[in-house]
């Protein structure tokens, strides 16, 4: 495979309470605990390294022992991090609680090493982003970095994923230039945000098509999805799976689906390998299998969508 993705994000130590009874609000829910290295790109740029793609990581990481830590798990995992920065600040952290069926009940993150992963950055690795197949960002970028990157994309034709993340991140998109995004992966709820005003499902999507986004990729979670483009829509049902921790069922969907294309899939067939993979992440707990390769992964696709 020679095709090459660059991913552009944050990379977090991801800190999982999983609430032995269902989460009761303003007090204390005994739970157990796992620590993981996370980030919504580091896990994009983790699976498709296990799915063999050639893939990069510009990020930043803190000067402290979690930042060291994060770095050495990226490369251990091959993953390219030679671009990684690292600033003199903590490294991020993503704390959830989930509920005992696996669901998320709430979250929340910090990360100072998000001013650090700025304009300069990137124009530094000008020459690795020229060279990339597919770009892939999210929203943990600032707005006018979002701005450039999706600018720069467009001046160049380069292909441009963008993962709105969370709903109050998905607002920095709200009022860009969107000339230049080939795919953006909202949720339900990341969706109204996206644009200024409050619309409907089919609203929205025609005004980011307005403002420039070629594909937009909603995902409904046990519902599915809908792969919306020009003039068309494509749905696609979920795998009936066992949930145990949705954690990362977003992130293991984009890399499915950047994995697909990569090895020439057709557009149903980079959703369905999408889905193949999210239901193999929340099946476990954590947001990165390790053990997923190619092979598991086409096996994977076939099982759940035998048609192909």
């Amino acid at each position: 495979m020679n095709k090459k993705v660059v991913c552009i994000g944050a990379v977090l130590v991801d800190e999982l309470f999983f609430c032995k009874e269902a989460v009761i609000a303003g007090t204390s829910n005994p739970a157990n605990s796992s620590k993981s290295a996370g980030g919504v790109m580091r896990n994009i740029a983790h699976h498709l390294v296990l799915l063999d793609v050639d893939t990069a990581f510009i990020t930043v990481a803190g000067n402290d022992s979690d930042g060291t830590w994060l770095l050495d798990e990226c490369k251990a995992a091959g993953i390219d991090v030679s671009s990684a920065l690292i600033a003199n600040c903590q490294t991020g952290k993503y704390v959830a609680i989930l509920q005992p069926n696996g669901s998320l009940f709430t979250a929340a993150t910090v990360n100072p090493c998000d001013d650090y992963l700025n304009i300069a950055l990137l124009e530094e690795n000008k020459s690795k982003l020229l060279a990339a197949t597919i770009i892939v960002a999210d929203t943990n970028l600032s707005t006018e970095v979002l701005a450039w990157l999706i600018a720069f994309c467009f001046e160049h034709r380069l292909m441009l994923c963008l993962e709105p993340v969370s709903v109050v991140k998905a607002k920095k998109l709200s009022e860009l230039d969107l000339k230049g995004v080939y795919l953006i992966t909202p949720n339900e709820d990341e969706l109204t945000l996206l644009n200024t005003e409050t619309l409907n499902t089919e609203g929205s999507i025609k005004k980011l098509m307005e403002r420039g986004v070629e594909k937009t990729w909603v995902r409904r979670g046990a519902n599915g999805s809908v792969m919306y483009s020009k003039g068309k829509s494509l749905e696609i049902a979920a795998p009936v799976v066992t949930v145990k921790d949705s954690t990362g069922a977003g992130d293991a969907a984009l890399a499915g689906y950047i994995a697909a294309y990569c090895l020439g899939m057709d557009e149903r067939a980079c959703i369905e390998a999408g889905h193949a993979m999210a239901a193999m992440i929340i099946q476990i707990r954590g947001a990165v299998d390790a053990g997923i390769n190619k092979q598991k992964f086409l096996s994977a696709l076939t099982h759940y969508y035998p048609h192909g």
